[in-house]
Parts: C-alpha cells; structure tokens; sequence
C-alpha cells in the first residue's frame, strides 16, 4: 500500500463537529509508507496551549484516531502520532 492510497481511505474519516474529512481539514499533516510500516502525522493539538483546552479536544482527537484506526484495521505496522509533539496516539502500547 502506498502513500495516496492511505490519504485516499483518510479523506473517509470525518471530524465530527464539522464532519469535513480530516484530509480536507489539514490535520493529516503527512503519511510516510517504508519498510518498517506505516506513519500518519496528524495535526490534532495545534493551537491547544492549555490544559484545560487539552481536557476539552481529546474527546474529538480520540474518535478521529479511533476513526483513522478503522479506516486502516488492514494496514500492518501502523502508527499515528502527533505531529507537533510526536505523542503516540496508535498503537497505544507495544
């Protein structure tokens, strides 16, 4: 599977206050696809600069994730981070 077929199964995750697809939105900020599986750098943090602004969004930034997850259950090797900080979303644990 290459990068564009990734992109293309994200553009079917919506947000769900806007319901636009995440693509659209701008918060996939970049796939990577080598040998060692598959990366996606989502942009689901920007802007949150408060704790209290962090405990609001991770409602939102958790069913975008579990969404993403869905949308590539078939993918070996996933991994979903954050891109400005590179917090793990997915694979929780190892």
């Amino acid at each position: 599977m290459n990068a564009e077929e990734i992109y293309d199964r994200l553009r079917r995750v919506n947000e769900p206050i806007t319901e636009m697809d995440i693509v659209s939105l701008g918060l996939v900020e970049r796939v990577t696809v080598d040998e060692d599986g598959v990366k996606i750098y989502l942009r689901l943090a920007e802007g949150i600069r408060h704790p209290f602004q962090n405990a609001l969004s991770w409602p939102v930034r958790w069913r975008i994730v579990r969404d993403v997850v869905k949308a590539l259950d078939d993918v070996p090797k996933l991994e979903i981070l954050e891109a400005r900080n590179l917090t793990r979303y997915y694979p929780e644990e190892d």
